[in-house]
């Protein structure tokens, strides 16, 4: 947050270099004596229009505004692009194996791994959570993660939409965001919730339908 802030006065000051009032300009002639032109201290400057603006209170505006807005996209992210519900439910796998496309060497310039060799992470470690994949704005998806999350032992919750501090009020339980959509893309989920979690040496992806956790009053 303090790198934000300190962001925010930079740019609060470069801000302020370009809202000086302009008027037309008109040639009246000379009167009086002439001087060189000296060139204002910029920092001088920079003091005075922030002094301007913290005593008219502006400063304290703009600051409190920049603050809300930070921290209002760090509980509410941009909301994941291309993904909705479906009344179709769907599983299908996802082979993470892929081919180096240069040498892994070791300290001593050792081969380890030569270019063109396939590895499947899968292979050497083993995911133990599953993920929940969920639109939190839609209660429906919420009450659908309550009722599945009783299936199985560690979870980890990742919202696309939502927000996450009052997600993780709901779901009593920590959550994560997946930024721009990285892991939904690369997966190739389209609809929401999934579960997705380790089938062997794939890892297996669940699309549920949610009409069923519809609430009814």
């Amino acid at each position: 947050m303090q790198k934000r802030l300190r962001t925010f006065l930079f740019f609060l000051i470069f801000l302020t270099l370009f809202t000086v009032n302009t008027g037309f300009a008109k040639d009246l002639g000379v009167w009086g004596t002439v001087y060189p032109i000296a060139e204002e201290d910029l920092r001088e400057f920079i003091y005075q229009r922030l002094n301007v603006l913290q005593q008219n209170g502006e400063l304290e505006k703009m600051k409190q505004t920049f603050i809300r807005n930070v921290t209002e996209h760090t509980l509410r992210p941009k909301s994941v692009d291309g993904l909705s519900t479906t009344e179709q439910p769907k599983t299908f796998f996802y082979d993470p194996t892929f081919v180096l496309d240069r040498n892994i060497e070791d300290a001593d310039g050792k081969v380890l791994f030569p270019v063109g060799t396939k590895v499947n992470p899968l292979d050497r470690v083993q995911l133990h959570s599953v993920m929940f994949f969920l639109n939190s704005d839609d209660k429906r998806q919420i009450t659908w993660a309550i009722k599945k999350a009783k299936n199985f032992q560690y979870i980890k919750y990742i919202l696309v939409q939502g927000n996450i501090k009052e997600a993780s009020e709901a779901l009593n339980n920590k959550v994560y965001f997946d930024q721009y959509g990285k892991l939904v893309h690369k997966l190739g989920i389209l609809h929401i919730p999934s579960i997705v979690q380790q089938s062997e040496k794939k890892l297996k992806i669940q699309e549920y339908a949610v009409k069923e956790y519809e609430q009814t009053n």
